[in-house]
């Protein structure tokens, strides 16, 4: 049987430090999404297991427009941890990108059958339907994403529009009338 300290040497070989990581979100949050990315494949040298270094890596290369290596990325995230709703949301925004607008669907639905209150999820699957021109359904996604979170201006905002373009002009103009209220800069 493997002893306490069997696992955490384990832990220590599969991930990186907190600093390396720090030093990864530093120059993610700080917009150098080259120097994410290299820093990202770097460490995937030592620590190819890291899902930490990984979807660091996806959303670098995403952020650069390589939508088409950020979804082998994602993928192999998901591959290692099956069960990451986060992970499932950033692959549909990916895919969404390409253009693969019902895979994307899929992919925030899988998100949300593994997090039922990921509000994100909700607005992006809503987004997504928008534009496959599913409105009562992107409608239903929106009410979801602001029963979760309620004071979500986007997604009433999102909500509207799709209400607009369904015909429901007085639900429309609740939803507008909501978003103003809790985001005044949002008209």
């Amino acid at each position: 049987m493997p002893k306490p300290q069997d696992y955490a040497a384990q832990a220590q070989a599969t991930n990186p430090s907190n600093d390396q990581i720090d030093g990864l979100a530093k120059h993610y949050h700080s917009g150098q999404m080259a120097q994410a990315e290299q820093a990202s494949r770097e460490l995937l040298r030592s620590y190819p297991q890291s899902l930490s270094v990984i979807n660091f890596l996806a959303a670098a290369l995403q952020a650069q427009g390589k939508s088409d290596q950020a979804l082998q990325a994602y993928d192999r995230s998901i591959q290692l941890k099956p069960d990451d709703a986060k992970t499932y949301d950033n692959r549909g925004l990916t895919l969404k990108a390409l253009g693969r607008l019902q895979e994307a669907v899929q992919s925030y639905e899988k998100a949300i059958q593994l997090q039922p209150d990921f509000a994100q999820a909700y607005y992006n699957l809503g987004i997504a339907l928008q534009q496959l021109e599913q409105l009562e359904l992107a409608a239903a996604s929106f009410t979801m994403a602001i029963r979760l979170k309620p004071d979500f201006a986007e997604a009433y905002i999102n909500r509207g529009n799709a209400e607009i373009n369904i015909g429901e002009l007085e639900h429309a103009v609740k939803s507008y009338e909501q978003a103003i209220r809790l985001k005044p800069d949002c008209a």
